[in-house]
């Protein structure tokens, strides 16, 4: 399946008619998602087929190259659907554009019999590389890997142990996923389906061009590299901020959609009011949590469109507006999460039967919104941080 299209803005409104067309595939499979902690077959093949997990692949590769408001919309269209689906393609396209720090031969390997590759990747709790011949041993064991038993192959850090036993040089290692075992550790009350579970390495052998310095993988060196498409000069750290956000604003706008359309039919116990919207208070708050779920979006474009630009153009961003944007991630995530709370007290108690759609979405949005990434505290006092010139809390920005 191919998608031929004039411009980023046609890219993006073809692949959210696509979101749609698979959307009752993916509704269909929440509950059995949500029971057994993996996203069903059906939803895989509809990722798949629809290829949005090929929004941020190289397109010398194969794939679609949109921008990042671009896979924001495309996120955000995915969460009404499953938040939990949404999230995965999030940590596949925010991996696939990882991986194009690493050297052709190792994105031959990845891509190059399977444009559709699917990656994941886990930056914390780094594991361990021991140099050999031809390459290195891994080992290590890597939390949180959303996707993992979806995925083809997967993106990790490590320490490189000099040879008196000390930890030498940070890196980034790639490796198939069917060189390592899953262990079964994901058991929350959200975004269950996501199966992020650990991923471990015992020994592995992984290829001397499978490993780059983490400063290469995380930096921002290409970000003014003109010989690259504007994707690939993106701040991938900054990026995948933004999409991380972009799933809890779509879960929150989905919430909002389900009180809406049940409120003409449902009244407000116990009082006399048999419809809802004959209620100016529900009528008041629910034009309230709209604004602050539109402030929120907000939030998110304006990190998208500050990033594209910057990519467009291809100028560095200045690290006060970096800090700004995990400032506007953070931000975003906490108005949902203030607002679902304020839209299940609207809809009523019934918002918390397991057949309600809204309270599938208040715990998807409120797990994924306590992703570190997204840290309202963390993003406050970076972006304050900035008005003062004092040093960043953050390495990667």
């Amino acid at each position: 399946m191919t998608i031929a299209r004039a411009d980023t803005k046609d890219l993006c409104a073809e692949l959210v008619e696509r979101v749609h067309a698979i959307g009752p595939v993916l509704a269909d499979g929440v509950a059995e998602g949500d029971r057994e902690r993996r996203l069903p077959d059906a939803s895989v093949r509809a990722i798949d087929t629809s290829q949005v997990g090929m929004v941020w692949t190289a397109k010398e590769y194969g794939g679609l190259e949109g921008d990042v408001r671009t896979l924001s919309e495309v996120t955000k269209t995915l969460s009404h659907y499953c938040p939990s689906t949404s999230w995965v393609v999030n940590n596949i396209n925010g991996s696939n554009l990882l991986a194009t720090r690493f050297p052709r031969e190792a994105l031959d390997e990845v891509f190059g019999d399977r444009p559709g590759a699917r990656l994941a990747s886990v930056f914390v709790a780094p594991g361990q590389v021991v140099a050999t011949d031809g390459g290195y041993l891994l080992t290590g064991a890597w939390p949180y890997a959303s996707g993992i038993l979806h995925d083809d192959w997967a993106i990790f850090s490590a320490r490189e142990s000099a040879p008196d036993g000390e930890s030498a040089r940070a890196v980034s290692v790639l490796v198939p996923v069917d060189h390592l075992t899953v262990e079964d550790t994901w058991s929350t009350v959200g975004m269950r389906a996501t199966g992020s579970h650990t991923a471990v390495a015992r020994e592995v052998f992984v290829p001397a061009h499978r490993v780059i310095p983490l400063e290469t993988q995380l930096g921002r060196a290409h970000v003014t590299d003109v010989g690259l498409p504007p994707l690939l000069r993106s701040p991938a750290v900054a990026a995948m901020a933004v999409i991380c956000a972009s799933v809890v604003v779509g879960a929150g706008q989905a919430a909002r959609a389900v009180v809406e359309q049940r409120a003409p039919h449902r009244g407000v116990t116990p009082t006399l009011y048999r419809s809802q919207p004959d209620s100016g208070a529900f009528v008041a708050a629910l034009g309230r949590t709209a604004l602050t779920l539109d402030a929120a979006e907000m939030h998110v474009h304006r990190a998208a469109a500050t990033i594209d630009a910057a990519a467009a153009a291809a100028v560095a961003l200045p690290d006060r507006e970096l800090r700004r944007i995990r400032g506007d991630v953070a931000q975003a995530a906490n108005l949902v999460t203030v607002a679902l709370d304020e839209l299940m007290w609207a809809h009523g108690a019934s918002a918390f039967a397991e057949a309600n759609p809204l309270q599938q979405y208040w715990r998807d949005a409120n797990t994924a919104a306590r992703h570190a990434t997204l840290s309202v505290q963390v993003g406050h006092e970076l972006y304050g941080g900035s008005f003062f010139g004092l040093d960043s809390i953050v390495p990667s920005l």
